[in-house]
């Protein structure tokens, strides 16, 4: 579904990889990086201590040991990293413009900031581990998708929507500041891992009976639709794909792991949740070894009927058997690479430490 020839010239004007920067970008000299020590606080183990009305929001990992997180100032906004042996803060960059997003991307090198100074733009950011900005992408649009290809970081899927809500979707290549358009039938595209666009064919006004999967090669702009026509969500990491189908009884939803490489796959059964008009597929997380975090649900049913309590768990390849890594209410989680650690809570503020099952806080949000 397109807008035509005049959006596609808009996205193109307002679209460079290589124009002057938009925000006002800065990285703190080296002697101001590291965050001084009293806002540090040891009291039942080290925790980071932030006003509440300074916090923004927790990111993510950037590696095993630091903890990525936004604070805001006035109209400024930093990004921060946190140690959770030392205990050590460090600014990395300051930005201007109001965030909408960050999002680490999956080899752990790089990472965007989605930025926009009205409701009408925004603006990708990227930037390596340490804070320079590689590159930055505007797209003129009232609302936007966008996915960050696994195994190659410089390359970019997103949909540009307007106010009828007719989209354009490009994939744009940071390495060679090229945008192309595709043409899709669904705005939400994911990348496969052979720098495919995967999206579902879905039927008209059936979101319950799941779709075909359709992959679209970048290159040449064709397709291939797989035979199954019960797929409701696909997802990739390095050379691991994961496709999640609806069961015949619709119970249960079936995710299959199969590495693209050997072909080698493994199924699981877990129970099957829906919000009436669609499935509920809880967040995936990968770890840098290729296995799978995710919630499951305690019982098949509707989102308001079942418990509230889910599982989080861990799939691999390597078995077809669960492996339970902590139960409680549904929400947000972030896991370090090595799977050692998890961020959970609504606002990602307690630190599972899955051998132990521990739980404790590293985050306090003065009120």
């Amino acid at each position: 579904m397109t807008r035509g020839f005049t959006a596609l010239l808009i996205i193109f004007i307002f679209i460079s990889g290589c124009q002057p920067m938009t925000s006002e970008i800065s990285k703190p000299p080296k002697e101001a990086q590291t965050v001084k020590p009293d806002q540090i606080e040891s009291e039942e183990g080290r925790r980071l201590s932030i006003q509440n009305e300074s916090f923004e929001r927790v990111v993510g990992w950037l590696t095993n040991e630091e903890i990525l997180y936004v604070t805001r100032h006035g109209l400024d906004f930093s990004l921060l990293t946190y140690h959770i042996e030392t205990g050590v803060s460090k600014e990395i960059i300051k930005i201007s413009d109001p965030i909408i997003e960050v999002r680490i991307h999956p080899d752990l090198t790089r990472f965007a900031v989605v930025t926009s100074k009205n409701s009408l733009s925004a603006t990708i950011h990227i930037f390596s581990g340490i804070g320079e900005e590689i590159d930055e992408l505007m797209i003129e649009s009232s609302e936007m998708y966008w996915d960050w290809d696994s195994n190659h970081n410089e390359q970019l899927f997103f949909s540009a929507f307007y106010e009828d809500w007719k989209f354009d979707s490009f994939v744009y290549s940071s390495e060679k500041k090229e945008v192309s358009r595709i043409e899709t039938r669904d705005p939400f595209g994911k990348w496969g891992h052979d720098s495919t666009i995967q999206t579902i064919n879905w039927p008209p006004n059936d979101a319950l009976s799941g779709g075909a999967l359709r992959d679209m090669n970048i290159h040449t702009k064709t397709f291939e639709d797989s035979k199954d026509s019960n797929i409701i969500y696909m997802e990739s990491f390095k050379e691991i794909s994961l496709v999640v189908r609806i069961s015949e009884n619709q119970q249960n939803f079936l995710y299959t792991l199969t590495d693209n490489k050997d072909g080698k796959n493994a199924m699981y059964e877990v129970p099957a949740v829906s919000n009436y008009s669609q499935w509920f597929v809880p967040e995936v997380e990968w770890l840098a070894d290729g296995r799978m975090i995710t919630y499951q649900a305690t019982e098949s049913g509707l989102m308001d009927s079942i418990p509230t309590d889910y599982e989080l768990v861990q799939l691999t390849l390597e078995s077809t058997v669960k492996q339970s890594i902590w139960e409680g209410p549904y929400g947000a989680f972030a896991c370090s690479p090595s799977g050692a650690h998890c961020l959970i809570g609504v606002q990602l503020e307690e630190m599972l430490i899955v051998e132990s099952g521990e739980v404790k806080p590293w985050i306090e949000i003065k009120e």
